[in-house]
Protein backbone atom coordinates (compact mmCIF):
# COMPACT_ATOMS: atom_id res chain seq x y z
CA UNK A 1 0.00 0.00 0.00
CA UNK A 2 2.97 2.17 1.10
CA UNK A 3 4.14 1.75 -2.35
CA UNK A 4 1.17 2.20 -3.80
CA UNK A 5 0.42 5.65 -2.53
CA UNK A 6 4.43 6.51 -3.29
CA UNK A 7 3.48 6.07 -7.10
CA UNK A 8 0.31 7.87 -7.01
CA UNK A 9 1.91 10.71 -5.46
CA UNK A 10 4.64 10.74 -8.00
CA UNK A 11 2.36 11.01 -10.82
CA UNK A 12 1.18 13.97 -9.46
CA UNK A 13 4.24 15.20 -8.77
CA UNK A 14 4.89 14.16 -12.23
CA UNK A 15 1.93 16.35 -13.64
CA UNK A 16 1.88 19.31 -11.52
CA UNK A 17 6.00 20.01 -12.59
CA UNK A 18 5.27 19.47 -16.12
CA UNK A 19 2.65 22.31 -15.89
CA UNK A 20 5.47 24.44 -14.99
CA UNK A 21 8.07 23.46 -17.32
CA UNK A 22 6.03 23.69 -20.18
CA UNK A 23 6.38 20.48 -22.92
CA UNK A 24 10.35 19.66 -22.23
CA UNK A 25 9.81 17.35 -19.30
CA UNK A 26 13.64 16.95 -18.83
CA UNK A 27 13.49 16.72 -15.20
CA UNK A 28 13.09 13.05 -15.07
CA UNK A 29 14.32 10.31 -17.38
CA UNK A 30 12.13 7.78 -19.81
CA UNK A 31 13.49 4.37 -17.51
CA UNK A 32 11.80 6.90 -14.53
CA UNK A 33 8.99 7.42 -15.91
CA UNK A 34 8.30 3.26 -17.47
CA UNK A 35 9.72 2.14 -13.84
CA UNK A 36 6.60 4.22 -12.44
CA UNK A 37 4.25 3.14 -15.35
CA UNK A 38 4.94 -0.58 -14.67
CA UNK A 39 4.57 -0.08 -10.69
CA UNK A 40 1.02 1.31 -11.39
CA UNK A 41 -0.07 -1.32 -14.16
CA UNK A 42 1.59 -4.04 -12.29
CA UNK A 43 -1.30 -3.09 -9.29
CA UNK A 44 -3.88 -2.78 -11.64
CA UNK A 45 -3.92 -6.12 -13.15
CA UNK A 46 -3.47 -7.69 -9.63
CA UNK A 47 -6.56 -5.54 -8.88
CA UNK A 48 -8.37 -6.86 -12.26
CA UNK A 49 -7.49 -9.77 -11.76
CA UNK A 50 -8.97 -10.16 -8.48
CA UNK A 51 -12.07 -8.10 -9.55
CA UNK A 52 -12.65 -10.66 -12.51
CA UNK A 53 -12.17 -13.89 -10.26
CA UNK A 54 -14.35 -12.76 -7.61
CA UNK A 55 -17.58 -11.93 -10.45
CA UNK A 56 -16.77 -16.23 -11.70
CA UNK A 57 -17.06 -17.41 -8.09
CA UNK A 58 -19.49 -15.27 -7.00
CA UNK A 59 -21.87 -15.90 -10.24
CA UNK A 60 -21.06 -19.58 -10.74
CA UNK A 61 -19.50 -18.68 -14.37
CA UNK A 62 -18.53 -21.38 -17.09
CA UNK A 63 -15.43 -19.73 -18.09
CA UNK A 64 -15.17 -23.00 -20.99
CA UNK A 65 -18.85 -22.65 -22.07
CA UNK A 66 -18.42 -18.77 -22.04
CA UNK A 67 -15.22 -18.64 -24.24
CA UNK A 68 -17.25 -21.24 -26.51
CA UNK A 69 -19.89 -18.64 -27.19
CA UNK A 70 -18.08 -15.38 -26.72
CA UNK A 71 -18.28 -12.13 -29.13
CA UNK A 72 -15.71 -9.88 -29.45
CA UNK A 73 -14.48 -7.28 -27.35
CA UNK A 74 -14.93 -3.54 -28.80
CA UNK A 75 -11.38 -3.24 -28.60
CA UNK A 76 -11.18 -6.28 -31.55
CA UNK A 77 -10.61 -3.36 -33.71
CA UNK A 78 -7.22 -2.12 -32.42
CA UNK A 79 -3.91 -4.52 -33.65
CA UNK A 80 -2.20 -6.14 -30.45
CA UNK A 81 1.16 -8.82 -30.08
CA UNK A 82 -0.62 -12.53 -30.34
CA UNK A 83 2.74 -13.16 -27.53
CA UNK A 84 5.79 -11.55 -26.22
CA UNK A 85 7.46 -12.63 -29.56
CA UNK A 86 5.61 -9.74 -30.98
CA UNK A 87 5.79 -7.65 -28.41
CA UNK A 88 9.79 -7.70 -28.42
CA UNK A 89 9.64 -6.46 -32.21
CA UNK A 90 7.70 -3.35 -31.40
CA UNK A 91 9.13 -0.05 -31.08
CA UNK A 92 9.27 1.71 -27.62
CA UNK A 93 6.91 4.65 -29.10
CA UNK A 94 4.57 2.00 -30.60
CA UNK A 95 4.18 0.17 -27.40
CA UNK A 96 3.40 3.53 -25.53
CA UNK A 97 0.94 4.34 -28.32
CA UNK A 98 -0.95 0.78 -28.49
CA UNK A 99 -1.12 1.11 -24.22
CA UNK A 100 -2.54 4.54 -24.17
CA UNK A 101 -5.11 3.60 -27.09
CA UNK A 102 -6.24 0.74 -25.07
CA UNK A 103 -6.51 2.31 -21.55
CA UNK A 104 -8.62 5.06 -23.26
CA UNK A 105 -10.52 2.72 -25.47
CA UNK A 106 -11.78 2.17 -21.55
CA UNK A 107 -12.79 4.73 -19.85
CA UNK A 108 -16.04 4.74 -21.09
CA UNK A 109 -16.97 1.27 -20.35
CA UNK A 110 -15.81 1.01 -16.88
CA UNK A 111 -17.73 3.97 -16.15
CA UNK A 112 -20.75 2.57 -16.93
CA UNK A 113 -19.49 -0.76 -15.12
CA UNK A 114 -18.95 0.78 -11.82
CA UNK A 115 -22.56 2.25 -12.33
CA UNK A 116 -23.70 -0.37 -13.67
CA UNK A 117 -22.66 -3.45 -10.93
CA UNK A 118 -25.14 -1.51 -7.95
CA UNK A 119 -27.62 -4.24 -10.44
CA UNK A 120 -25.69 -7.04 -9.55
CA UNK A 121 -27.40 -9.43 -6.94
CA UNK A 122 -25.08 -9.76 -4.10
CA UNK A 123 -22.20 -7.93 -4.68
CA UNK A 124 -20.22 -7.17 -2.47
CA UNK A 125 -18.91 -3.82 -0.91
CA UNK A 126 -15.30 -4.72 -1.78
CA UNK A 127 -16.23 -5.28 -5.03
CA UNK A 128 -17.27 -1.67 -5.89
CA UNK A 129 -14.86 -0.44 -4.14
CA UNK A 130 -12.15 -2.11 -6.24
CA UNK A 131 -13.65 -1.41 -9.21
CA UNK A 132 -13.22 2.64 -8.27
CA UNK A 133 -9.71 1.73 -7.24
CA UNK A 134 -8.88 0.22 -10.65
CA UNK A 135 -10.76 3.48 -12.63
CA UNK A 136 -8.32 6.11 -9.93
CA UNK A 137 -5.19 4.37 -11.06
CA UNK A 138 -6.07 4.07 -14.45
CA UNK A 139 -6.49 7.94 -14.45
CA UNK A 140 -2.71 8.59 -12.43
CA UNK A 141 -1.31 6.18 -15.19
CA UNK A 142 -2.55 7.76 -18.48
CA UNK A 143 -1.40 11.29 -16.83
CA UNK A 144 2.08 9.20 -16.63
CA UNK A 145 2.28 7.61 -19.67
CA UNK A 146 1.41 11.38 -21.28
CA UNK A 147 3.91 12.69 -20.08
CA UNK A 148 6.22 10.43 -21.25
CA UNK A 149 4.63 10.69 -24.89
CA UNK A 150 6.35 14.37 -24.72
CA UNK A 151 10.01 12.30 -23.92
CA UNK A 152 10.17 10.29 -27.09
CA UNK A 153 8.42 13.19 -29.24
CA UNK A 154 4.83 11.96 -29.69
CA UNK A 155 2.00 14.36 -30.50
CA UNK A 156 -1.18 13.60 -29.17
CA UNK A 157 -2.46 12.69 -32.49
CA UNK A 158 -0.38 9.72 -32.91
CA UNK A 159 -2.70 7.87 -30.10
CA UNK A 160 -5.71 9.50 -30.82
CA UNK A 161 -7.44 6.58 -32.46
CA UNK A 162 -9.31 4.54 -29.98
CA UNK A 163 -12.15 2.24 -29.60
CA UNK A 164 -15.72 3.70 -29.09
CA UNK A 165 -17.37 1.29 -27.26
CA UNK A 166 -21.22 1.24 -28.34
CA UNK A 167 -23.23 -0.95 -26.59
CA UNK A 168 -24.34 0.86 -22.79
CA UNK A 169 -27.77 0.38 -24.22
CA UNK A 170 -27.23 -3.35 -23.91
CA UNK A 171 -25.99 -3.22 -20.55
CA UNK A 172 -28.26 -0.29 -19.02
CA UNK A 173 -31.50 -3.11 -20.49
CA UNK A 174 -30.16 -6.13 -19.76
CA UNK A 175 -32.18 -8.15 -17.59
CA UNK A 176 -31.39 -11.43 -15.19
CA UNK A 177 -29.19 -13.73 -16.86
CA UNK A 178 -28.73 -11.76 -19.82
CA UNK A 179 -27.68 -8.68 -17.69
CA UNK A 180 -24.99 -10.96 -15.91
CA UNK A 181 -23.62 -12.38 -19.52
CA UNK A 182 -23.29 -8.72 -20.37
CA UNK A 183 -21.55 -7.69 -17.48
CA UNK A 184 -19.51 -10.90 -17.16
CA UNK A 185 -18.37 -9.87 -21.44
CA UNK A 186 -17.22 -6.73 -20.39
CA UNK A 187 -15.53 -7.89 -17.30
CA UNK A 188 -13.09 -10.52 -19.63
CA UNK A 189 -12.37 -8.33 -22.64
CA UNK A 190 -11.40 -5.83 -19.59
CA UNK A 191 -9.39 -8.18 -18.00
CA UNK A 192 -7.98 -9.73 -21.55
CA UNK A 193 -7.00 -5.52 -22.13
CA UNK A 194 -5.54 -4.68 -18.99
CA UNK A 195 -3.29 -7.90 -19.12
CA UNK A 196 -1.43 -6.75 -22.62
CA UNK A 197 -0.97 -3.01 -21.34
CA UNK A 198 0.70 -4.60 -18.21
CA UNK A 199 2.91 -6.86 -20.95
CA UNK A 200 3.78 -4.22 -22.82
CA UNK A 201 4.92 -1.87 -20.25
CA UNK A 202 7.09 -4.42 -18.72
CA UNK A 203 8.84 -5.36 -22.26
CA UNK A 204 8.84 -1.73 -22.68
CA UNK A 205 11.10 -1.17 -19.36
CA UNK A 206 13.57 -3.60 -20.09
CA UNK A 207 14.18 -2.17 -23.61
CA UNK A 208 14.71 1.30 -22.33
CA UNK A 209 17.04 -0.23 -19.38
CA UNK A 210 18.91 -1.94 -22.02
CA UNK A 211 19.19 1.06 -24.73
CA UNK A 212 20.16 3.28 -21.55
CA UNK A 213 22.54 1.03 -20.85
CA UNK A 214 24.70 0.31 -24.11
Amino acid sequence: MLLLMSSLLLWKNVASQSKCIGRTDHWTTLPHLVQHAVTLSDNIHVLTSELYQDFITLYSVDRDLYLKNMKSCHTASITTPLDKEQILKMKEKDMIILVIRLMSSWDNPLSHLIAQSVRLPKIPQRFMKKAELIREKMHYLLEGLEIMTRQVGLQDTDYADYAIWTEPPSLQSAEGKDFIDTFHHLCHCFHRDIYIVDSLLKVLKAQVSHDRHN
